[in-house]
């Protein structure tokens, strides 16, 4: 692999960088999926509480609402302020409506090894969605790390969603309270698809984790790249917690996240070359990670920066998919090579376009 000296012409007299793309951290901390039994509601598949605490967004809890159709409707609690529409993109078929509420008798905490899940609505069809779930067994539970397959079925993503949920878990049968009722109708949780025990206890397929780190991955956007001066050590520090380190050459090395309870890094292993500076009619080709804590594994992939006169094409291929870190019977089992936890991100291509002359810059993902 020729090194960025050799395939970009770049002056160490650069005051100035650009970032390509960049990333979205959502201040999700908690999240929990409720899968109803088949055919068990009229309207909905199965239902996704989370919890949020931002200073912008507010603090407060949302619900996902997994409709028969594909699509999704989502009720917001009146305490938060997110009218980020796109975040459910990658959600079935898309985002149908979304709702205001209020909602109420919420908890989402772990005691003892027992988790309590609880939370009431009214939906969109002036139904009450009353649940609560409540474990009362304290033997020992050993969660998993887990990036969450949710872009698996998505038509038309906007972004690679990394979810990754940290100490992610199934909710135990044996001796758990399950209380789901819609208009008055008692609703069946759906049972875990392989009898299969995890830590010898039996499982519904209802799932949680209280610690989630969100991150939407180059974003689809259309705008002129913005130029930043680095600081003395080569960085540049933005509000929105990112931090940009680039080389002497103006090449992009690192994405580092400097907000929620986990470490995010994005490292291209040649350095991501100024767009302005790449030679053209040569094709500059180079690898990239995504990494998180050492036990969440890496995203890894391939990507190319091509110029053509004033035009630049930037592609981008998580072909590498999820390399986790399995660390028990259950998750080698789970996280094979082939499954769908690993090799979702490889059907994932983002393309963008770069109008030298004037900075213009338009991209978007495909499922390929």
């Amino acid at each position: 692999m020729e090194t960025v000296e050799k395939q970009v012409l770049v002056s160490s007299q650069k005051q100035t960088v650009v970032i390509p793309f960049s990333f979205t951290h959502i201040p999700l901390k908690k999240l929990a999926l409720i899968n109803f039994k088949k055919n068990a509601d009229s309207k909905y598949l199965g239902l996704e509480p989370q919890y949020l605490d931002d200073k912008v967004i507010g603090k407060g809890y949302r619900v996902i609402a997994y409709r028969n159709d594909g699509y999704v409707d989502v009720y917001d609690d009146m305490s938060l302020n997110d009218n980020k529409d796109d975040s459910f993109d990658v959600t079935g078929k898309g985002l149908c409506e979304r709702v205001k509420v209020e909602i109420k008798n919420t908890r989402f905490e772990k005691v003892d090894n027992r988790v309590f899940i609880s939370f009431q609505f009214t939906d969109k069809y002036r139904r009450s969605i009353d649940v609560s779930i409540v474990e009362n067994s304290t033997k020992k539970t050993k969660g998993l790390n887990l990036l969450a397959p949710v872009g698996s079925s998505t038509k038309n993503p906007s972004y690679l969603p990394l979810f990754f949920l940290y100490n992610f878990d199934f909710v135990r049968k044996y001796n758990t309270t399950f209380q789901i009722h819609i208009d008055g109708n008692t609703i069946k949780a759906a049972n875990f698809p392989v009898p299969m025990p995890k830590d010898f206890q039996w499982r519904s397929y209802t799932r949680y984790s209280d610690d989630c780190q969100i991150i939407e991955f180059a974003n689809e956007t259309i705008g002129v790249l913005e130029e930043f001066i680095p600081n003395d050590n080569g960085k540049v520090v933005r509000d929105d917690g990112l931090e940009y380190d680039f080389s002497e050459c103006g090449c992009l090395n690192k994405i580092a996240l400097n907000q929620g309870n986990h470490p995010l890094t994005v490292v291209f292993t040649n350095g991501f070359p100024d767009v302005r500076s790449v030679s053209e009619d040569k094709v500059y080709k180079d690898t990239f990670e995504i990494s998180g804590e050492i036990e969440m594994g890496v995203v890894s992939g391939d990507y190319s920066v091509k110029r053509d006169e004033n035009r630049v094409t930037i592609e981008l291929f998580p072909n590498g998919g999820w390399k986790p870190k399995p660390d028990s019977p259950f998750t080698k089992l789970l996280f094979k090579e082939k499954s769908i936890f690993c090799s979702w991100p490889k059907t994932y291509k983002y393309t963008q376009v770069v109008d030298l002359t004037t900075l213009e810059s338009s991209s978007n993902w495909v499922k390929i």
